[in-house]
């Protein structure tokens, strides 16, 4: 059975691979963006993946309690680049579905 770090560890790769093929050039700061997000949320991920695993929670769950989240995705780094505030939604928009897509790879 997988567990939470197996996530994490899948994640960081997702999220690796998300950022080569849709922003090369701000990788290094949606890595650290994306890191940093994994960390204020992560009790609450590991409460939700657990649900997820045992199906108290169902994908819809799982994608709609996680999207709640992205007030905690502040991208300081990225605003610090200068991004407009519409190219930082669609990056946060991007790290979300990916920490979904990883959740479920890992756990489903």
């Amino acid at each position: 059975m997988p567990t939470f770090n197996d996530f994490v560890s899948t994640l960081k790769n997702d999220l690796l691979e998300f950022a080569k093929e849709n922003f090369e050039e701000y990788k290094d700061e949606l890595l650290k963006d994306g890191t940093y997000f994994l960390e204020k949320a992560k009790s609450d991920l590991e409460r939700w993946t657990e649900g997820l695993v045992s199906g108290a929670l169902s994908k819809e769950d799982f994608g709609f309690l996680l999207k709640g989240k992205k007030d905690l995705a502040e991208m300081e780094a990225l605003k610090q680049l200068g991004l407009s505030k519409i190219r930082i939604t669609k990056i946060t928009n991007g790290i979300i579905d990916v920490v979904i897509g990883s959740a479920f790879k890992t756990f489903l």
